[in-house]
Formats: C-alpha cells, sequence, structure tokens
C-alpha cells in the first residue's frame, strides 16, 4: 500500500495519539492533514529510515538543479516527453511553461542552449535517472551513508536490519498492520518485521535517528513515587529521550499490533538508535517490561478519550478542561 494510501486510512496510529494526548483539536487537524510538522531533523530521520530499509528507492543527485527558466525548461521539457506527446511539439510547449517570452530569447534559441549547454544537459539526464527515485544531496548522502555504516558496524543492529533470514523467516520492511484494541481501528508501520514460523516468534525492530546522546542509563529508583516514569527512574540520554517522546508507548503499540496478526507467537521488541552528527553512534535497547506496561495503560487512556470525543461528535475541547481549572 502507498503512503498516501496508508495516511487515508481512517484507524488510529500510535502517532495520532501523540496528537490527541496534546489537544483533540490538534488531532483533528492532523487527521485533516492541516499541519506541517516535520522539522528538518525528521526529515533526515525519514530520509535515513527510508535509505537503510528501501536503498533502491533513492539516487544521488551528483549534479547542481538549473534555475531559473532554463530550470523550469527542462523539467516541463522532462515531463512533456514522459507524457508521450509529440517530440516536435514539446520545444514549445515547454518554452510557454516556463515562462519565456519572445521579447527575452526566441524558442529556437532556448532549445539550442538546453542541447548544447553542458550543465543543461547533465540536469535533464539526471531528471531521466531519478525518475520515481527520491534524489539525495551530497549532504544528506554524507550523514546517511554514515549511518548506514555505523548500523552495518554493529553486530546486533546489523543482524536485526540486514541479515538474511532461513528458509521459514520472513522479513518485512515498513509493514503495514491493522488490528483493533479497546474497540477501535488501529494502525501501525513498522520499521522492520521478523517472523520466525519455526519459533514461532516475531522480532519488532525500530530505527530511531537522534541529534543527542545515543548513550544512556536507564535504572529504577528505589523508592517509587507512582507518579511517572520520569520520577521513578533514572535515565539520561537516549532513554530519557524514549520517556521524553513516548517511544515507550509507541513500542507497545507495535507489540499490540504484531500480537494482533501473530497471536500464537511471541513478540520480542527492539529500538536501534543512531546519531545524526557526525560520530553516527549506534545503540540497540529493549525496554523494560514496567515502561510497556505503562504504555499500554495510557493507550488504553488516549482510545478511551478519543472514544468519548467521537460519541460526543466533538473535538473541540480536552476532556476534564471544559470548565474552570483551579489549581
Amino acid at each position: 500500500m502507498s503512503e498516501e494510501n496508508y495516511y487515508a486510512k481512517d484507524a488510529i496510529s500510535n502517532s495520532d495519539l501523540g496528537y490527541l494526548k496534546i489537544s483533540p483539536r490538534q488531532f483533528v487537524m492532523r487527521k485533516e492533514r492541516e499541519m506541517q510538522t516535520k522539522t528538518a531533523a525528521m526529515e533526515l530521520g525519514t530520509l535515513i529510515h527510508k535509505f537503510t530499509l528501501e536503498p533502491d528507492e533513492f539516487i544521488i543527485a551528483d549534479v547542481e538543479p538549473v534555475g531559473g527558466k532554463m530550470g523550469k525548461y527542462i523539467e516541463a521539457y522532462f515531463e512533456l516527453e514522459k507524457s508521450g506527446m509529440d517530440e516536435d511539439k514539446i520545444p514549445q510547449m515547454a518554452y510557454q511553461m516556463s515562462g519565456y517570452k519572445p521579447s527575452h530569447s526566441k524558442p529556437e534559441t532556448i532549445l539550442k542552449s538546453f542541447k548544447n549547454k553542458q550543465e543543461n544537459k547533465d540536469y535533464y539526464e539526471f531528471l531521466k535517472n531519478a525518475d520515481g527515485k527520491i534524489a539525495l544531496t551530497v549532504k544528506d548522502k554524507q550523514v546517511v551513508q554514515g549511518c548506514l555504516t555505523s548500523l552495518r558496524g554493529h553486530v546486533v543492529a546489523n543482524k536485526l536490519l540486514f541479515a538474511d533470514t532461513d528458509k521459514n523467516v520472513e522479513s518485512f520492511n515498513e509493514r503495514e498492520l491493522y488490528f483493533q484494541q479497546h474497540d477501535v481501528d488501529c494502525k501501525s508501520k513498522l520499521d522492520r518485521l521478523i517472523v520466525d514460523h519455526d519459533k514461532k516468534t516475531v522480532t519488532i525492530v525500530d530505527l530511531k535517528t537522534t541529534s543527542s546522546q545515543v548513550y544512556g542509563e536507564c535504572q529504577p529508583l528505589p523508592n517509587k513515587t507512582g507518579i511517572t516514569l520520569m520520577r521513578d527512574w533514572h535515565v539520561t540520554g537516549f532513554m530519557y529521550s524514549c520517556l521524553q517522546y513516548s517511544y515507550h508507548r509507541q513500542l507497545a503499540f507495535y507489540i499490540n499490533a504484531a500480537t494482533a496478526e501473530y497471536p500464537d507467537y511471541d513478540i520480542e521488541a527492539f529500538i536501534i538508535a543512531v546519531d545524526t552528527k557526525g560520530s553516527y553512534d549506534v545503540a540497540v535497547y529493549k525496554l523494560p517490561q514496567e515502561w510497556l506496561d505503562d504504555g499500554n495503560q495510557e493507550i488504553k487512556c488516549l482510545l478511551s478519550e478519543y472514544k468519548h470525543y467521537k460519541e460526543q461528535n466533538n473535538f473541540s475541547v480536552k476532556q476534564g478542561y471544559e470548565d474552570v481549572m483551579a489549581y
């Protein structure tokens, strides 16, 4: 299923729950795709995810894009040629589409510049080779390949992400799962899923990029408050990020999805963290069961909240904030 079709599905994802936790309005805005939420770091993370799991989808942009009207002309020429238009009509149509006018340059002059200038020819050839692929800049390529090299160099990460599977073991990248929990239709897209049918085990692999510390400590405190995991555990580095960004809830959500798909299998889940700031450090984590239990409790509460809004047909005000809040 294409990414567009996945996001078009009305089922609830873990990311949806993250927005619902903030406010029902943000949840609705996300569902309606009114919010542009991807930061530059998230865009880079997406690139590394896709390049690691689907490398054939990429091409390296080793030429500089041609700017201005000529750049638009080359792009229009390529698209028109791809559409199957009569070759004799393409130059004139590309001329018009790119905004040229006879008072600036004649159509035959522009065509001659396109055919004879090396940088124009190089850009056109790149567009042909890149058709249907994602183009990486040279800078992005350096970061992505640095991360990829480190992931392959880490024994456990390499095994989880890249190792060949046995005859009766299936592996899936970007696996979409649809399931129900707490009477709500849900969906998940898992970075990697490894299913061993002989051993009846399922391994979930979630790849995380981070610009902060990859390594981190995680120790339960002797005197627990029972309020939040942040107060009950000593966490640093990436383990702090896990709680800060609710990765424990996300992993619990994924485990529930895999359990629904493979009810008779044992489920194991790992997070692989890789640094994007130049060191490309890698660490593999398995979260404490207490964290996953907490994530499941949060899932239950948020899905209950979602059902409340849906039954009331009102996503305007967060549940519990309908009246004056006095502290």
